[in-house]
């Protein structure tokens, strides 16, 4: 009869152990470029560029826009993709009258993106994201 109630218990142990650990498991979000974003590309001909993003993931397909605080304009983000943390994207500006086609490529890390942006004519410069901050509750 012990032996009974000390396997018993272990048992219960064991699975409540299994359920609790699948329990928090599923609770925590998987990594997602998915928001609002700061970036700056460092080393530019014109200096370092910055601007802010914007991700979203319209049930599966992923979009957005990008906006240039040198050049004055958003643009639309195209062939958007995110996978194993790498998040790419193609983008086309006008540089009054030039179009300049960028293609994006950056790691996630938390709140943190970091990468390349390879930008026709030019070359390729490194570019980093922070993540904005949702705005305070009230």
């Amino acid at each position: 009869m012990r032996r009974f109630s000390f396997l018993s218990l272990f048992l219960v142990l064991l699975v409540g152990g299994l359920v609790a650990g699948c329990a928090s498991t599923s609770k925590m979000a998987a990594p997602s470029p998915v928001g609002e974003w700061e970036y700056v590309i460092l080393n530019t001909p014109q200096g370092d560029a910055t601007g802010s993003m914007m991700v979203a993931d319209d049930g599966g397909t992923m979009g957005g826009e990008i906006s240039s605080d040198m050049l004055q304009q958003v643009v639309a983000m195209e062939d958007v993709a995110f996978q194993d943390s790498t998040f790419s994207f193609k983008a086309t500006f006008d540089a009054n009258g030039q179009i300049i086609d960028t293609i994006s490529r950056m790691t996630l890390n938390g709140s943190m993106m970091k990468g390349i942006m390879e930008v026709s004519g030019f070359g390729e410069f490194e570019i980093t994201a922070t993540r904005k901050e949702p705005a305070p509750e009230m």
